[in-house]
């Protein structure tokens, strides 16, 4: 007998699929149409980025595949393992971070590199996609939670 997925399920999946097509969607606007583009914040700079961040491990693609699918592999289990628990926005947040990660993945295993895109112009940062916006915001904000709310989780 198997259980039918609830609401939560489809959000999670829902929110996964869009995130991972807007990325993509704006990485394509972005290189194929403002390569070299000075925006007022950030610079259009199209680098392909054959490590993880800043460049570690440039020489070693397939070791950042496995590692990069056994992170998904375990945000996705702890996911579904636990999604009635779950609120909506640690949903939407794990969304983002497993978004990010796909992402990320799909352009190494079919390019072998990452394309890293937006250069912040009023500081001094590394170039990243909005692939790594997804995965730092979603990974900060779950661990936030993790760490700072004792209160139990209702729908």
């Amino acid at each position: 007998m198997t259980t039918k997925p609830d609401k939560k399920t489809y959000y999670f999946l829902l929110i996964v699929l869009l995130l991972s097509f807007f990325s993509f969607l704006i990485k394509n606007i972005l290189v194929n149409n403002f390569n070299n583009t000075d925006f007022w914040l950030f610079k259009v700079d199209f680098v392909k980025n054959y490590g993880a961040a800043f460049s570690l491990l440039h020489t070693h693609t397939s070791l950042l595949i496995i590692i990069s699918l056994i992170i998904l592999i375990a945000a996705l289990i702890h996911v579904f393992k636990n999604i009635k628990t779950f609120s909506y926005s640690d949903l939407f947040f794990s969304s983002m971070l497993c978004a990010g990660i796909i992402c990320n993945l799909i352009e190494r295993i079919f390019d072998g590199y990452v394309t890293d895109y937006i250069r912040i112009t009023f500081v001094a940062f590394p170039i990243f996609n909005v692939s790594d916006i997804y995965i730092s915001i979603g990974a900060f904000v779950l661990i936030c939670n993790i760490l700072f709310n004792n209160e139990s989780k209702k729908d």
